[in-house]
């Protein structure tokens, strides 16, 4: 059996495993360690086995994705999350579906923070789907919206998706965060004038609700907004301005949040705790899921799969078009995977076609995490809604995947857009250079 032919079996392999419900990083794992001992042996594949799982695990540049989800955790355990949605709602609440409205700029404020898309649909729809039901909110938009808002998290930077790229792809983790700034930003508005046309096509999926706010509270709801823009700030400006490196900003990132939820008088050891569990939760996971890829991407190195695929694709001719080819491989690979796991396994394999085409990978970087983006909300996987359907009990699953058709069709537009104007992507990191 040749070598090319056993890392197509082994990709097959891998997915049966994930359809069979085994954890994806255990997969990854076995898959990768049959398929290096029937190319090398046994020898070679235990020994991978014991070495690639530590020398992952201890790299530096890791150290930085705990810090980054602990900086969340505070916000989000601290019930500055909540502040971010009352005050976005005193500033939009008289607008169509202000409520709506209200819950994805929260959503865009605790992605500035947080980094990850799964923990701001949670921390986001225990706070805002009551309040949207109350007043009698269409329950599939609302749901839609909060899982949709919280995908914000892997595009407004820090973002754990730019940072899982950047490990990958060895490009600057500062540079991504950069070039996340401006399509964040464009993705947030195309959501908003997505729910503000749906609203006005049909205004009882949002009925007008209740709106005594005066100028006054609106300016003095302001002061809750701080905390986030003096981390957002911090991070961001200390990168682009080269202050220090995106590792170190997550150590400050981390650290501020603390700081600041001892200054609001909102800090406690349950708290700190309860933070402090769900970021090894959630670092695990994401370790286990690097460490199990590591041992599978050397697998494939020795089937020479990813110099095959690289060959293929540099008959495409265009670097456009290439693009335009991997994009639309991404779309049903999220239909069953997570974003971590879609581009630990895509990017190893893409990742030589794509530098051969010399495709800017900072723009493609954008573009994939993107792509990666909508993954979480697409059947039959669609992590985001899943983790709201968790949060939502009065909502069925198919109704939450409903509720996400126009924020998808949103994201839709917005890749596009990306593509014919990588300048929306790269004028602010290379200002950098």
């Amino acid at each position: 059996m040749s070598p090319p032919l056993t890392g197509v079996l082994g990709l097959i392999a891998l997915f049966l495993l994930m359809a069979a419900r085994l954890p994806v990083g255990v997969a990854f794992l076995l898959t990768g360690c049959v398929g290096t001992a029937v190319l090398s042996g046994w020898d070679v594949a235990l020994a991978a086995l014991a070495r690639v799982p530590y020398t992952w695990a201890s790299a530096y540049v890791f150290s930085c994705v705990p810090l980054f989800i602990l900086m969340g955790m505070m916000f989000s355990k601290s019930g500055i999350a909540a502040d971010l949605y009352r005050t976005a709602y005193c500033w939009l609440g008289r607008l169509p579906g202000g409520l709506i409205l209200a819950s994805i700029v929260g959503c865009g404020g605790f992605a500035a923070v947080s980094g990850s898309s799964t923990a701001g649909a949670a921390a986001m729809g225990t706070i805002c789907y009551p309040e949207m039901r109350k007043y009698n909110y269409d329950k599939a938009l609302a749901a839609g919206s909060i899982a949709a808002g919280g995908t914000l998290g892997i595009m407004i930077p820090p973002s754990l998706g730019f940072i899982v790229y950047g490990i990958l792809t060895e490009q600057s983790i500062g540079k991504l965060f950069i070039a996340g700034i401006v399509p964040g930003i464009l993705e947030l508005g195309f959501f908003l004038v997505a729910v503000i046309i749906m609203v006005k096509m049909k205004p009882s999926l949002a009925p007008p609700a209740e709106f005594n706010i005066t100028w006054k509270e609106k300016i003095s709801s302001l002061v809750h907004v701080w905390p986030v823009l003096v981390i957002f700030v911090l991070i961001l400006g200390g990168i682009y301005l080269g202050v220090f490196t995106p590792i170190e900003a997550g150590g400050i990132g981390a650290a501020a949040s603390i700081l600041l939820t001892v200054l609001m008088k909102r800090f406690s050891v349950k708290i700190l705790v309860e933070a402090c569990a769900e970021t090894i939760h959630i670092t695990a996971m994401i370790f286990l899921l690097f460490m199990g890829a590591m041992v599978f991407n050397g697998f494939m190195t020795l089937s020479n799969l990813p110099q095959a695929i690289s060959e293929l694709l540099s008959t495409v001719g265009s670097s456009q078009l290439l693009v335009i080819i991997i994009l639309a491989i991404f779309f049903p690979l999220g239909c069953f995977l997570d974003v971590t796991s879609m581009l630990i396994l895509t990017m190893p394999l893409f990742l030589p076609g794509l530098m051969a085409a010399q495709v800017d990978l900072i723009w493609f970087g954008v573009l994939a995490v993107l792509s990666a983006e909508i993954a979480l909300l697409t059947p039959p996987i669609g992590m985001n809604v899943f983790v709201v359907k968790g949060v939502v009990r009065d909502v069925s699953l198919e109704k939450v995947f409903k509720g996400v058709i126009p924020f998808l069709i949103a994201d839709l537009v917005l890749l596009v857009l990306l593509y014919l104007v990588p300048q929306f992507s790269l004028m602010l990191p290379r200002l950098m250079d």
